[in-house]
């Protein structure tokens, strides 16, 4: 196996450690805070937080593009979800600040080399309507990125409906869940 090989099965097997965990926050029963806590004391957030942690370490260690850019692509999404959606379905919880603040700086760095393709140029958007969630990251320290969330028209979600061919968004952890439940692919 070689070295993108390895990059390309890794990032997978963070994909498939992502689908165990929603899964399992899908399964429980009980109030949202009855729920919180079981995933909270059986280190659910834990894990979620190393999976974090790992797709930044896979973004560094790797020299392929295409690599950096799908997994900078799930940093962001997890970012922005762990402050938009109940921990309890989603089995994210309190991200590590630093991998956070990390994950925009690349990103704002993105923005200013233009390695932004099309597909994450809307997500983005998509994430800038909820800039409460950037914007504390990103304020007075990181200028493109700021710019960007600032400029978003947020009276429009800008994400495509029924556009993208089938099964683009398959494999992709949480992130690929996620837009398939928004209707971004093609039904069939």
């Amino acid at each position: 196996m070689n070295w993108s090989d390895f990059m390309r099965t890794e990032i997978n097997i963070l994909s498939d450690r992502e689908i165990k965990i929603w899964d399992y926050a899908e399964s429980q029963t009980g109030t949202m805070e009855l729920v919180t806590e079981k995933l909270s004391r059986e280190g659910i957030f834990e894990q979620y937080r190393n999976i974090h942690k790992s797709y930044l370490n896979l973004f560094f260690r790797s020299d392929e593009e295409p690599i950096k850019l799908e997994t900078l692509k799930r940093l962001i999404f997890l970012n922005w979800y762990a402050q938009v959606e109940p921990s309890c379905y989603t089995g994210i919880e309190d991200l590590d600040n630093a991998t956070v603040f990390d994950s925009y700086s690349i990103l704002n760095q993105y923005l200013i080399d233009g390695k932004i393709d099309e597909e994450f140029m809307w997500m983005l958007s998509f994430y800038s309507s909820w800039d409460y969630t950037i914007l504390p990251f990103s304020e007075n320290k990181l200028e493109a990125l700021t710019a960007f969330v600032k400029g978003v028209d947020t009276s429009v979600l800008s994400c495509p409906k029924n556009l993208l061919p089938k099964g683009v968004m398959g494999n992709r952890g949480q992130m690929g869940i996620y837009w398939i439940s928004m209707s971004v692919e093609k039904l069939n």
